[in-house]
C-alpha cells in the first residue's frame, strides 16, 4: 500500500495520498491546499495518479483541485448532491459517485458510501484489501472525510448539514456496516487517525450513533 497523510490549507485539512505499491497507481483525496506540498509528495512516493476523490465539496477540501486536476491530467470524482446543492461548482466531475460505486486502484478495491449530514453529497471510501498498517494487521480502511472525527464527529450547522442525518449516517454506514469491523484504520478529513472500534468506545457522541 502506498500511504501519505499530509496536512494542508489554512484549517488543517488531510489530503490522503493513496494506492497500490503494486502499480504505483494512486488516488488524490481531499486536495484542500499546498499544491506543491501534494504533487511533491506524490513524486516522492513514486505515485502515479489516477483520480481525485472528494469527499465533500467544502473549500478546505477542494482549493487545489484544479492544480491537481492540471497537473497530472486526470478526472475528477465526487457526488452530483455537492454540485447540484452548491456545495462545489467550480468544476463538475468526470465521474459522478453514488453509493456502491467501485474505483480501482491498482490492486486495491475503494467502495463508495454514501454519508450525508455535514453536507449533503458527503461521501466515504473503504477498503478491506488493506490488511496491514505501520506493522500492525488490520482489516481494512476507511476515509470519512468529516463525518466521523477522533473522540468527535463532523459539523452540522454549516448550510445542507444535517445533525440527525449524520449520526444516521455514522451508525449504519460505518458503526453497523456488515463490510467494515472495528479493526479498520479510519481517516478522516481533520484531526488524527483511529479506528472504528476506538470510536464505538471512546468517541464522545457514541450515544447517538450506536
Amino acid at each position: 500500500m502506498i500511504f501519505r497523510k499530509l496536512i494542508v490549507g489554512p484549517l488543517g485539512t488531510n489530503c490522503y495520498i493513496f494506492g497500490s505499491d503494486e502499480t504505483g497507481e494512486v488516488v488524490v483525496i481531499d486536495p484542500g491546499g499546498n499544491a506543491d506540498k501534494i504533487i511533491a509528495s506524490i513524486e516522492e512516493l513514486g505515485g502515479k495518479p489516477i483520480a481525485v476523490l472528494l469527499t465533500h465539496g467544502h473549500f478546505d477540501h477542494t482549493t487545489k483541485v484544479g492544480r491537481m486536476l492540471r497537473h497530472f491530467q486526470i478526472p475528477l470524482m465526487y457526488s452530483r448532491k455537492e454540485y447540484d446543492f452548491g456545495t462545489f461548482t467550480q468544476k463538475e466531475a468526470d465521474r459522478w459517485l453514488v453509493e456502491g460505486d467501485i474505483i480501482s486502484v491498482g490492486e486495491i478495491t475503494l467502495h463508495t458510501l454514501e454519508t450525508p449530514g455535514h453536507s449533503p453529497g458527503s461521501l466515504c471510501f473503504y477498503s478491506t484489501d488493506v490488511k496491514e498498517f505501520n506493522g500492525k494487521a488490520i482489516d481494512g480502511i476507511v476515509f470519512s472525510g468529516d463525518l466521523i472525527f477522533r473522540g468527535s464527529i463532523g459539523r452540522s450547522d454549516f448550510q445542507g448539514g444535517d445533525q440527525k442525518a449524520l449520526f444516521s449516517s455514522i451508525k449504519t454506514k460505518i458503526m453497523y456496516n456488515k463490510n467494515l469491523t472495528d479493526n479498520m484504520i479510519l481517516c478522516s478529513g481533520h484531526m488524527e487517525l483511529t479506528t472504528i472500534g476506538i470510536e464505538r468506545a471512546s468517541n464522545m457522541f457514541r450515544k447517538y450513533f450506536l
